[in-house]
């Protein structure tokens, strides 16, 4: 059974967030550790997903004027192949579309395009990199019908 958190960088669950990023992003996946966590973290919102008690995921939420911007989404690897990435990434956007967002963006991997292509998010830009891994950015409008698929 899961259950979603929604924290500041302030809050002491913060810590899990960093655990979980330095895990994937870092240590897994090669990113730039010097530029993992950055200035947006300290206005974000992070969604921190728990499969029973344990913290398994983490995604962030950031406010862009009257747009969103979703990103560092993470599912640790022994936890993955449950669902929990929709999941996570189902509530920072029904968080930053109950904020009032017109529009959330996400800088995703390459190879979750795919992913984020089936929950209604459509390419908009040329491949970019981002902590050395390459990105393509996508975005969701709410006039989309988000949340009124399936």
């Amino acid at each position: 059974m899961y259950n979603i958190k929604f924290i500041k960088s302030s809050d002491y669950e913060f810590e899990y967030v960093r655990s979980i990023r330095t895990a994937v992003f870092t240590n897994e996946q090669g990113a730039d550790a010097l530029t993992e966590f950055d200035t947006y973290d300290g206005q974000a919102d992070f969604a921190l997903l728990f499969d029973s008690d344990t913290p398994v995921g983490t995604a962030r939420v950031v406010r862009l004027d009257k747009d969103f911007k979703i990103g560092r989404i993470a599912i640790l690897k022994e936890y993955r192949g449950k669902g929990y990435g929709a999941v996570i990434v189902c509530a920072v956007l029904e968080k930053a579309f109950e904020d009032g967002a017109a529009a959330v963006y996400v800088d995703a991997q390459n190879y979750a395009v795919p992913f984020y292509e089936k929950i209604g998010f459509k390419i908009i830009g040329d491949e970019i990199t981002d902590r050395g891994l390459p990105h393509i950015p996508m975005m969701i409008e709410k006039e989309n019908n988000y949340g009124e698929k399936e």
